[in-house]
């Protein structure tokens, strides 16, 4: 019973042994024949071996430009900061305060002065001592305000497409002269006549000592505005830069009017005086159409970032205009031919025409006889070219609102402008001119 008792406990020690034995891991193998380690939390042990590292899944790779997830404001982040090649905004909203001057059209002597001494030479236009009062300079030419809006829209997440339209306009400039002279003074209004040997001057004595009083206004005015469609395209952006392609559609439009006013009556013979009355008024009004090509650039430096952008557009300028011109004479009831003839020359009625006219006037006594009354008008069209170049600097306050600061140049060809044209004639000038604009603005740009 003894003997059996060891021999039980014997073979209990090597079959221990030899398990232990193979329980340990091999040379070749760190760990062994035990089971492999797994990542489904079901399948692993529930210990682990000594020294085995439980395994830690890597990092999902995230692409360059993909967003952050939205964190808990709701607000959608991207991974690289805001700037030109890689805008953190979907929306934006420019509003500029502008400055700005265009080209001021020329304009011949309106109204002139002279010394008396010169007789019917006084306040002539190329006669030595004769003096502009209106006109005789280019006009309209000052700086003054104006105001620009753009507002644009990126349409994909990547902000490589995107749309955007602008509108800009000058407020009116105006320049006026008034005057109602006692006739101490010569106050001359300079008339040109095409005749088939040349041209005649002729005055018209709004007041002359002895001879006439009057009074006499004249005025100019031009306004300007514009705008554009734009379709957007990335064509290159890098770490502090971006340049796209602009491609739309561009309209623009340039108002002018000139107009004189006179009502001039003889002195010294009330009974036997003429009055003659009347004006001029010239109306333009030009409007560009067509497509438009261009590129903008962008980079940016901590919080400032410059932008520049040149356009080209090609396109039809339709140009509309009017022109009205009326005389009217009045006479009193006595006075015979030849008083009646120096009356109307003393007014600047040219003394052929005076000639012919007094039986008229005398006739007629107070009635009126129309000199001239005629009201023209036609629409043209020519080819236009309109070019555009400019930079704007902004300054980020916030994440959402820059302040803005830039310049702006157009280039406008083939326009018809009234003061161009007037020549104090019966007939206007046919001509069509350059005109150019330069804007200078500060404001506010809003994005989100």
């Amino acid at each position: 019973m003894r003997n059996w008792l060891w021999a039980v406990c014997a073979a209990a020690v090597v079959g221990l042994a030899s398990g232990t034995a193979r329980a340990q891991p091999q040379p070749d193998s760190p760990l062994g024949e035990l089971p492999p380690i797994t990542r489904d939390p079901f399948t692993d042990p529930i210990f682990n071996p000594p020294g085995v590292p439980k395994p830690v899944p890597a990092p999902p790779v995230k692409p360059p430009d993909a967003p952050v997830a939205a964190p808990a404001d709701g607000h959608l982040r991207y991974a690289l900061v805001a700037c030109p090649c890689a805008p953190d905004f979907t929306t934006w909203l420019t509003a500029e305060w502008v400055i700005g001057t265009t080209r001021g059209p020329s304009l011949v002597p309106v109204v002139t002065t002279g010394p008396a001494t010169a007789g019917a030479l006084a306040g002539a236009v190329g006669q030595s001592g004769t003096v502009p009062l209106f006109g005789g300079h280019p006009v309209l030419n000052d700086w003054r305000s104006g105001l620009r809006v753009e507002a644009g829209v990126w349409l994909d997440n990547d902000h490589r497409t995107g749309v955007s339209a602008r509108f800009y306009s000058l407020f009116s400039g105006s320049e006026a002269f008034a005057a109602r002279p006692a006739g101490a003074t010569v106050v001359n209004l300079p008339q040109f006549t095409p005749t088939p040997f040349g041209t005649v001057q002729t005055p018209l004595f709004v007041a002359f000592p002895g001879l006439t009083v009057g009074r006499v206004m004249a005025s100019t005015r031009t306004s300007f505005a514009g705008g554009d469609l734009n379709f957007r395209r990335l064509l290159d952006r890098g770490d502090n830069y971006r340049i796209e392609l602009l491609a739309g559609y561009r309209q623009l439009h340039l108002d002018d009017e000139f107009g004189a006013s006179f009502d001039v009556t003889t002195t010294g013979l009330p009974l036997a005086a003429a009055r003659l009355f009347g004006g001029d008024a010239v109306h333009t009004s030009d409007n560009f159409y067509g497509p438009q090509l261009g590129l903008y650039a962008a980079t940016e430096w901590n919080r400032f970032t410059l932008e520049a952008h040149a356009a080209t557009a090609l396109g039809a300028t339709v140009s509309d205009l009017d022109f009205s011109r009326a005389r009217t004479l009045t006479t009193g009831p006595l006075g015979g031919p030849l008083t009646t003839t120096a009356a109307l020359v003393a007014l600047g009625v040219p003394p052929a025409t005076a000639l012919a006219l007094a039986p008229t006037a005398r006739a007629l006594a107070t009635n009126q006889v129309s000199l001239a009354r005629s009201n023209t008008g036609n629409t043209v069209t020519y080819f236009g070219v309109v070019g555009e170049g400019g930079g704007r600097l902004s300054w980020r306050a916030t994440d959402h609102v820059r302040l803005t600061a830039g310049y702006s140049f157009t280039y406008w060809n083939n326009v018809r402008r009234a003061q161009e044209m007037f020549v104090s004639s019966p007939v206007l000038r046919a001509r069509a001119v350059d005109f150019t604009a330069h804007l200078f603005s500060v404001g506010v740009d809003v994005r989100y």
